[in-house]
């Protein structure tokens, strides 16, 4: 599931990126947070783009 959303994380359309966080807020709490931790560091600490540590920051 995270390989396939990957990629809306930092995608130039805001709308995608919303509903990309609320998916991945929605899997997180049925996995539990501790399971996505690593994944959410890595994205809200990203250099790539500012649009995937604001996402980060979203699905949090």
């Amino acid at each position: 599931m995270i390989a396939t959303m990957r990629p809306d994380i930092d995608h130039p359309d805001e709308y995608v990126r919303n509903t990309t966080a609320r998916a991945f807020a929605v899997v997180a709490s049925a996995l539990g947070v501790p399971q996505i931790m690593l994944f959410l560091k890595a994205v809200c600490q990203s250099k790539k783009s500012w649009q995937a540590r604001h996402t980060g920051i979203k699905i949090v």
